[in-house]
């Protein structure tokens, strides 16, 4: 039979090393094709794997930042109520320092013035106890004392308060007496019958009062009792009157 391989030009060992290399190949094959299943399912299990921690990390990481902004929120709130306790104390600390700060000055104020009021009563007694021996002195020395001068200033105003009454009685007295005379009017020009009654009527009966009129009195009496607007003025009763008094009384106005 390996006759006839050889007869017929194929060598069994060849052959045999063709098959083997066949099976090998085969078995290569199926063992590459074997990996690379495995591969890609450890890929595409890698793959799921991956996907798996990075959605796990994703998770964690966001769990962490919950759990951080809670606690940030927790601690604002502890920070905020620190911060609201601290300003309540400060507060209260310093409505205290200031009510204590009132309290002093007030007691401070109550003793200036309790102070100064003791100086002013001490500075009081003193001036007068100082006034009382001056005027001790001045009494033993015969000097009238400041009481003594205030006493003698009042009985001088009373005198002459007395003399101005008399001298004020006498000239009335004087005046009366002269006013009953009643002199002439009808001797200054310009007043005749009719104008000495009237004036006489108004209680105009010397040449006095005539020479003491002022510019009112001219008015009124032009207006109201002789009713010549001028005459007055025009005549120069004044004048006459005064030189009429002088020539008969001796005394110029």
């Amino acid at each position: 039979m390996k006759l006839r391989f050889i007869a017929g030009g194929v060598d069994p060992i060849d052959m045999t090393v063709r098959v083997f290399a066949l099976v090998l190949a085969a078995k290569v094959t199926l063992v590459i094709n074997r990996n690379a299943g495995d591969s890609q399912q450890e890929n595409a299990m890698s793959d799921v794997t991956e996907k798996k921690g990075s959605e796990s990390v994703a998770g964690q990481v966001k769990a962490a930042v919950d759990k951080a902004q809670k606690e940030t929120g927790k601690l604002m709130d502890s920070l905020v109520k620190e911060s609201e306790k601290l300003r309540d104390q400060t507060l209260k600390l310093a409505g205290d320092t200031v009510e204590d700060m009132k309290e002093r000055i007030d007691d401070v104020r109550g003793m200036v013035e309790g102070v100064r009021t003791k100086a002013t009563d001490t500075l009081d007694n003193l001036e007068q106890l100082f006034e009382e021996r001056v005027a001790r002195a001045l009494k033993r020395l015969g000097v009238p004392t400041r009481d003594d001068l205030q006493g003698i200033a009042k009985r001088l105003e009373e005198i002459n308060g007395r003399i101005k009454a008399l001298a004020n009685d006498r000239q009335a007295a004087a005046m009366t007496s002269r006013t009953t005379e009643k002199d002439d009017l009808k001797m200054i020009s310009g007043i005749g019958p009719v104008l000495e009654g009237k004036l006489n009527t108004d209680g105009i009966f010397t040449y006095r009062q005539i020479a003491a009129l002022t510019d009112a009195d001219i008015d009124r009496l032009e207006s109201e009792v002789i009713n010549f607007s001028g005459r007055i003025r025009r005549d120069d009763w004044i004048g006459q009157a005064g030189e009429l008094h002088a020539k008969k009384y001796g005394e110029q106005l």
